[in-house]
C-alpha cells in the first residue's frame, strides 16, 4: 500500500505537469503559471527531502547501535587476549 505522502508527491507532480499543458494552451497568465508551477514543485521537493532525513535518521540510528556492538565486542576481545597472555606468561 502506498503511504499518503507518496501519493501526495504524485498528485503535486502532476499537477505542475498539468499547469505548464495549460500555459502552453494559453489559458492562465504567464506569472501565475510559473508561480503554481513554483509552488507545486516546491511542495513535491519538500516531501523529497522529509523523506530523506527520515532514511538518514534510521541510519544514523543503524550506525550507533553497530558502533555499541563493535566496542562490546573489543572489550570482549581484549579481555580474552588479556587472558591468554596471563596463561601464556605462567
Amino acid at each position: 500500500m502506498m503511504k499518503l505522502e507518496y501519493i501526495i508527491f504524485w498528485i503535486l507532480i502532476l499537477a505542475a505537469i498539468g499547469v505548464a499543458i495549460w500555459l502552453l494552451i494559453g489559458s492562465p497568465t504567464i506569472e501565475q503559471g510559473l508561480l503554481m508551477i513554483t509552488i507545486f514543485i516546491a511542495s513535491s521537493e519538500i516531501l523529497l527531502w522529509k523523506t530523506l532525513f527520515k532514511i538518514d535518521k534510521k541510519t544514523a540510528v543503524g550506525f550507533e547501535k553497530t558502533k555499541y556492538e563493535i566496542q562490546l565486542l573489543k572489550k570482549d576481545l581484549n579481555q580474552q587476549l588479556n587472558e591468554i597472555k596471563l596463561l601464556v606468561k605462567k
